[in-house]
């Protein structure tokens, strides 16, 4: 061929295919923009009456606007790890040491730009839907054709279960996850693939160094994807790892591939790492506050779907507890639906086979063997979907009970975040057969699983419009609530009722005090005695909480309400608290500063190599 010619037809080829990136992003912010706006314009608004125009009040939206507002607060004082919440309570508490922080830095960036804390609930969600999207997306699109891709996308998105938890729970923690579960199936099966190429045999020295290359990089991006997990939300990574972590590994062993899930048990560790600030002194720390309130307050095994031998949900009369029995058994509708069309009459694993070579062309790389044994991830999704309904009911207690810390998370109905991402993923793959039935010209699976397909989506828009958008039609418009706090994350032994008192004050009140900075976590003041006295602050007394009385440690002791008192002598001083690390955290901060470090590193040799 002409070269020139040959250059010719490369740049068409090129923009044939951002053209089609163009046309596929453009699809992911309008199905985002459908799924998320109308949230922001269902609730009654008392200014306009009847016709609404403003964000509903969700079961957690009070906790989170004032957390978000708070760790901003301690972002803008220069603390990089804000993990003191300075108003809860009046008191304070060391919230975001316990609550994951990660979403909160997404908020704060997104208020960086809009300054109005209103706007913020707007940009977080349709940023995280579009992440949950394009994660997805990018995850389907490995086996998958881009139209196939889109259905379990749009699946995805418009799940009952996924969007409760914006238009009713405000579960916005919870609701970032979406986003990382699809990424850790996706390196986790790029992991297991690449390492298994590298024991393919007359492979040249240019293919082994590729799959070398891709395998540093799944596994780096496994850890990140993880790490990201348990900076968002530690409960549902959990449950992912019961799930999908079980499942997989069962995947594996049965293909042989055992040994290569140490490394991804690596990978994972590393992602633990990198979440290690956070998540290291959350749980070694976690006797220090009430952390145990949670499970009194929602114990875990009561939680299960369609339990009406329980007293502490009402499944009955409880509309939102109704709705999550009905979205179960939605799932399990969907899941066997796709499930039979799927592995029903099965054929084996030539076509797969075919399809790999053909992305691995069309992606120009040469690492994919030319034969042997491909993932076919759709047993992976329909068993992890089964047993993630099976682990949601009562039948199941006297396996979960077996379960290390299986309460961690909380309810058992939270696996439903599980059950839709397999539900999306085996919906697409049903449209992925009948793309392939069509083009083979077989009639009665092109009806069967595209008819499937087609009904999925359908009705799982029209279980969302009907059970989580409706019931929040007209309902009571946000507005901030600054009582609102989060029991659990404070210090253990502070008491619920607290009288009001001045930020700082003296026991005797004869003295003066002059607030010269007050800030989350740290505060400095000029107090002149003419006799000694005990200086009295506004703020629970915690592990990390240091006084300094003219720039020398001083003894903290406890007031009546758990409050930090110390002992000023005579004379003019400066006192200052200062919140510092913890032996336990600061080892934390610095393996996260470590392993941070060592990603970075690895992602950029591994691109100067693959150049």
């Amino acid at each position: 061929m002409n070269p020139t010619v040959a250059v010719k037809l490369e740049r068409t080829d090129q923009k044939v295919a951002w053209r089609r990136r163009l046309s596929v992003a453009l699809l992911l912010l309008a199905l985002t923009s459908i799924a998320t706006l109308p949230f922001f314009v269902i609730g009654e608004d008392p200014k306009v009456g009847c016709c609404g125009g403003a964000m509903p009040v969700t079961h957690d939206s009070w906790m989170h606007f004032n957390q978000m507002q708070a760790f901003y607060r301690g972002l803008a004082a220069g603390r990089i790890y804000p993990r003191w919440d300075d108003e809860t309570h009046g008191y304070g508490a060391p919230t975001t040491s316990f609550y994951p922080p990660g979403t909160y830095y997404l908020t704060s960036a997104v208020y960086l730009l809009t300054r109005d804390w209103k706007s913020v609930w707007a940009g977080f969600y349709w940023l995280a839907s579009f992440g949950s999207a394009a994660a997805i997306y990018w995850y389907a699109r490995q086996t998958m054709s881009r139209f196939a891709a889109l259905t379990a996308m749009a699946v995805y998105i418009f799940a009952p279960y996924y969007l409760i938890n914006q238009y009713q729970r405000g579960a916005i923690a919870e609701f970032l996850s979406f986003v990382w579960a699809p990424l850790a199936l996706l390196f986790a099966e790029r992991l297991l693939l690449w390492h298994r190429l590298q024991s393919v045999r007359n492979m040249d020295v240019s293919d082994r160094a590729q799959t070398e290359v891709c395998a540093t990089l799944s596994f780096a991006g496994l850890g990140a994807s993880f790490g990201a997990f348990l900076w968002s939300h530690p409960p549902t990574a959990y449950q992912f790892l019961l799930v999908f972590g079980s499942c997989f590994a069962v995947w594996a062993i049965k293909r042989g591939e055992w040994r290569k899930l140490l490394v991804i048990g690596f990978a994972l560790l590393f992602g633990s790492m990198l979440a290690a600030a956070y998540f290291y002194p959350a749980i070694l720390e976690q006797h220090l506050v009430n952390a145990d309130d949670v499970e009194r307050t929602w114990p875990y095994h009561t939680s299960y779907v369609y339990d009406f031998g329980q007293t502490r949900y009402d499944h009955a009369n409880n509309p939102f507890f109704v709705r999550i029995d009905r979205i179960w058994a939605f799932n399990v509708i969907v899941i066997l639906i796709t499930a039979a069309a799927l592995l029903i009459f099965q054929r084996g694993g030539e076509r797969e086979r075919l399809e790999y070579r053909l992305q691995a062309e069309e992606s120009g790389n040469r690492a994919f063997p030319p034969e042997g044994g491909t993932p076919n991830p759709v047993w992976l999704w329909a068993a992890a979907g089964a047993l993630s309904i099976f682990l949601m009911t009562k039948y199941s207690e006297p396996i979960g009970r077996l379960i290390p810390k299986i309460e961690i998370g909380v309810f058992s109905w939270r696996m439903l975040t599980l059950t839709s991402l397999s539900a999306a993923l085996l919906a697409g793959a049903c449209a992925q057969t009948s793309i392939d039935a069509f083009a083979e010209r077989q009639r009665a699976k092109l009806i069967w699983r595209g008819v499937a397909a087609a009904l999925i989506v359908l009705s799982t828009i029209v279980m969302s419009g009907w059970y989580v958008v409706w019931p929040e039609w007209r309902q009571q418009a946000f507005e901030p609530n600054p009582d609102h706090y989060n029991y659990a994350t404070l210090p253990r032994g502070a008491p619920r009722d607290v009288p009001q008192m001045d930020l700082a004050q003296l026991a005797s009140g004869n003295s003066r005090i002059t607030i010269e900075r007050w800030t989350p976590e740290y505060r400095q003041l000029r107090v002149e005695l003419e006799e000694p006295d005990q200086l009295q602050f506004r703020t629970f007394n915690f592990a990390g909480w240091t006084a300094l009385i003219d720039g020398q440690i001083a003894e903290i002791k406890e007031g009546a309400v758990k409050n930090i008192v110390v002992d000023i002598p005579a004379g003019e001083h400066r006192v200052a608290l200062d919140f510092r690390s913890t032996p336990v955290r600061r080892a934390g901060n610095w393996i996260t500063i470590v392993s941070f470090t060592w990603l970075i590193s690895i992602i950029v040799l591994t691109k100067r190599r693959k150049r």
